[in-house]
């Protein structure tokens, strides 16, 4: 007889993994699967799209039948582990290996399913090399997480598609950008050989989502690929293959004049400005109004709104020299702040070219490209 028996809590969590990997819609039958595997270290749990590969590992409370698999739908084994509750999940393999039971607690519910011959199931092969880097206490997903807002999801740039991971001599950073936004976060001031990686957006997203507070190790997995190692759970994700461009060339080495904002209040006159319209992807323009800095939008349809603010509209030199008015894009300069931490500073060298942005993280740099005023 080939039975496992986990715990049906444990088994949920595993499949919100597996389930967020596993591609909903596909042409090819197993991989809408997810693959146990009993053996005496437990159960694991595999889902792959060919591209990203996730192992969940759980512990055992009864099992026998030495090693084996079965690979069953991952949205009906996530549908049931959901029902479960805090009953045990007994799931058995049929003699004929062609379908597999599953029993909830005492025989609560019972389920005859389906299931594809394991021996068909893909895997990124590749063998695990040596170590990169490890990052403790969450520090890896927190740390994408910064910059993740940033990732591009234009195709046609594809090389633009993840969180670019630069190691040089000095420091080390991960950098996302769509081309009109960027951010960096330069998480160590020690260097080490120079590489840069390009992991993939929803590689990025399954760390930051599933990884949170968790301890990490990255290992080389070898042709381009990278392993992502935390307690209980092995990701395996190819990164992308291309060459990312110089974002440094876009960094403001110096700047003319400073705005320093309030985060909330930046946020709430946003919202203001283009309460009128609908559109919330329009330019909103930065001008000066007494002293101080006004924001406004227009629309061709629906008239135009002011909104004042306390930031002072700064000045330089004994002819008390001020600059231009500007412009940017109304939802890419909401998800900047959003994306800060407290005060805002807002460094400009003109208004023709990129903006830095800094607040309370001294980690991060954000970069927003302006419009036309």
């Amino acid at each position: 007889m080939k039975f496992v028996v986990v715990e049906g809590r444990a088994l949920k969590q595993a499949m919100k993994i597996v389930a967020a990997i596993i591609e909903r819609r596909n042409t090819i039958p197993i991989l809408g699967h997810a693959k146990i595997t009993h053996s005496d270290a437990g159960l694991r749990i595999t889902g792959t799209d060919l591209d990203l590969e996730a192992h969940v590992d759980l512990d055992v409370i009864d099992g026998a039948g030495g090693e084996w698999s079965a690979c069953i739908s991952a949205s009906v084994l996530a549908g049931i582990a959901r029902v479960a509750g805090t009953m045990n999940v007994r799931i058995e393999r049929a003699d004929n290996d062609l379908n597999a039971t599953i029993t909830l607690g005492d025989g609560a519910a019972f389920y005859e399913i389906e299931t594809l011959p394991e021996t068909d199931y893909p895997e990124i092969g590749g063998e695990r090399g040596s170590m990169i880097e490890a990052f403790t206490n969450g520090m890896f997903a927190a740390t994408l997480d910064k910059v993740r807002w940033c990732v591009s999801t234009e195709e046609t740039r594809y090389y633009l598609n993840g969180v670019c991971w630069h190691v040089t001599a000095k420091d080390r950073r991960f950098v996302a950008t769509d081309g009109h936004r960027m951010a960096i976060c330069q998480y160590a001031n020690e260097g080490g050989e120079a590489s840069t990686r390009i992991i993939p957006r929803k590689t990025v997203r399954i760390v930051t989502d599933h990884l949170a507070g968790k301890d990490v190790k990255l290992f080389d997995a070898g042709a381009n690929r990278i392993d992502i190692v935390a307690p209980g759970l092995s990701i395996r994700s190819k990164l992308i293959d291309g060459t990312y461009p110089d974002y440094a060339r876009v960094l403001p080495g110096r700047h003319e004049f400073t705005f320093n904002l309030k985060r909330d209040e930046i946020v709430a006159a946003i919202d203001q400005a283009t309460a009128i319209g609908g559109d919330r992807t329009t330019a909103i323009k930065f001008s000066n109004g007494n002293g101080r800095a006004v924001i406004e939008r227009r629309s061709a349809d629906f008239g135009s709104a002011k909104v004042k603010t306390s930031t002072a509209w700064p000045y330089k030199g004994q002819d008390d020299t001020v600059p231009a008015p500007f412009a940017f894009n109304s939802r890419y300069l909401r998800e900047v702040a959003n994306a800060c931490q407290g005060a805002i500073t807002l460094r400009m060298v003109d208004q023709s070219s990129p903006f830095s942005i800094h607040d309370e993280d001294a980690t991060m740099t954000r970069v927003l490209m302006p419009m036309r005023a």
